[in-house]
């Protein structure tokens, strides 16, 4: 106790010193799990630390003193994957640095409370794969309390054609997931598809120029709020609800779809 009240006097009283720890990422305790997070991230005075990994790409420049897991072009999903899994079971954030990432299989969600984002327009994930069954870019089953954010999902659909390829997908999702801020494009199917999710926001999010639905909600997806998202010249409906009852859909702009 008396070397953690040091500890704190010093970082106090030392904003020098406080700014090179923060230059620096930590590897957390083991025992802890939270993999590499900076001093800064920690709150001032209690709560949870907040685990968080960063992604780039050596295609765009960044190096491995960069980011804590460096993609080269090639199957870049694996790096991604590795980058989830090593948050731990509270979950965590994944940071996708700017540049294009060549997706060769799912990014699988596999734990509640993740957070993944992008900067926006300038984070590419580009589907190099079809998929043989119902599957987004990202794909989240039976996850709550994610988020999904600024990103870009190019479907590439002019080269993987198959009926399955979603730019995201939430199946079996439920409880307080966001997709927020991403653009979901040139999708074979569907930009956002929630399958038998419920309780989940989508906003602000372009989908536009898929072969299918721009936003589709069906098989009891319930209660979900659909806001301020544009889907625009897609080849079937703008926003589809399927057997889904009691959502929210209020200032949308759905232009030029054929349906």
């Amino acid at each position: 106790d008396a070397i953690e009240q040091d500890i704190d006097n010093l970082l106090a009283n030392d904003q020098e010193l406080l700014g090179t720890l923060n230059d620096h990422e930590t590897q957390k305790a083991t025992q802890n799990g939270y993999g590499h997070i900076r001093l800064s991230d920690i709150p001032e005075s209690g709560g949870k630390r907040t685990a968080r990994f960063t992604v780039g790409t050596s295609t765009a420049g960044w190096t491995a003193a960069d980011c804590d897991y460096l993609c080269d072009g090639t199957a870049d999903q694996a790096e991604i994957n590795n980058a989830i899994q090593a948050l731990p079971a509270t979950g965590g954030e994944v940071v996708i640095l700017d540049g294009t990432y060549n997706i060769t299989a799912k990014i699988n969600v596999t734990k509640d409370n993740v957070s993944i984002r992008g900067n926006g327009n300038a984070t590419i994930l580009k589907r190099m794969f079809n998929s043989a069954s119902a599957e987004g870019v990202i794909t989240l089953t039976g996850r709550s309390g994610c988020k999904i954010a600024n990103l870009q999902i190019d479907g590439n659909k002019t080269s993987y054609t198959n009926n399955n390829n979603y730019g995201i997908y939430l199946s079996t999702s439920s409880n307080e997931n966001t997709i927020t801020g991403n653009t979901c494009n040139n999708n074979r199917s569907h930009g956002i598809r929630l399958s038998s999710s419920s309780n989940n926001t989508i906003t602000s999010n372009t989908c536009s120029n898929n072969s299918s639905y721009g936003i589709s909600l069906g098989s009891s997806s319930n209660e979900n709020t659909i806001t301020g998202n544009t889907c625009n010249n897609n080849r079937s409906y703008g926003i589809s609800l399927n057997y889904s009852s009691n959502n929210t859909i209020t200032g949308n702009a759905c232009n030029s779809n054929d349906s």
